[in-house]
């Protein structure tokens, strides 16, 4: 599945932007060049009871202007079009999840936290929606993945320094 790191750094403007802007294209021209899994980088909500979808979306720790639910909406959204001549959606998207720790080392890491908060969000979807996400399973094929969205976190880098540095490792 074609996929773009970054998926939102083409909005970045801040310091540096030839090392941190990963993309070029909106979300939307991404979308009509093929691309179907996207990352998205956002801080964790200080608290597991806060929804993961009110933070965010970040390149650079610079905010660019979403939220990861509205990211997540967008692609539910573009999921479900069916195209002329079809009888059902026919396409899918992967939505890849990753954050930036800010604040105290222990509690930026926290995993659990993190997936509490991402349940959080998919628990503030309407009902149509969460029908939408799909889990990933060994067997899963595209045809069972039409009209989806499933989601991947990279919450935890376990080979990375405090400072996010893993040129050495």
């Amino acid at each position: 599945i074609p996929g773009t790191g970054g998926s939102f750094s083409y909005n970045y403007n801040s310091s540096n932007p030839g090392w941190y802007k990963q993309q070029t294209l909106t979300l939307d021209k991404q979308w009509a060049a093929g691309i179907r899994a996207f990352e998205i980088v956002s801080d964790r909500p200080s608290s597991a009871s806060t929804s993961l979808g009110t933070e965010n979306v970040k390149c650079n720790k610079v905010s660019m202007g979403v939220t990861v639910k509205a990211v997540l909406e967008d692609l539910l959204a573009k999921v479900a079009v069916v195209p002329e001549g079809e009888l059902e959606p026919t396409e899918c998207a992967v939505l890849i999840l990753t954050y930036q720790p800010e604040g105290d080392w222990g509690n930026a890491r926290n995993a659990a936290n993190y997936a509490s908060s991402l349940k959080l969000m998919y628990d503030g979807l309407g009902e149509d929606q969460k029908k939408q996400i799909i889990q990933y399973k060994p067997d899963l094929t595209l045809a069972d993945a039409k009209g989806k969205v499933m989601i991947f976190c990279r919450i935890n880098q376990k080979a990375e320094a405090k400072n996010g540095d893993t040129s050495d490792k």
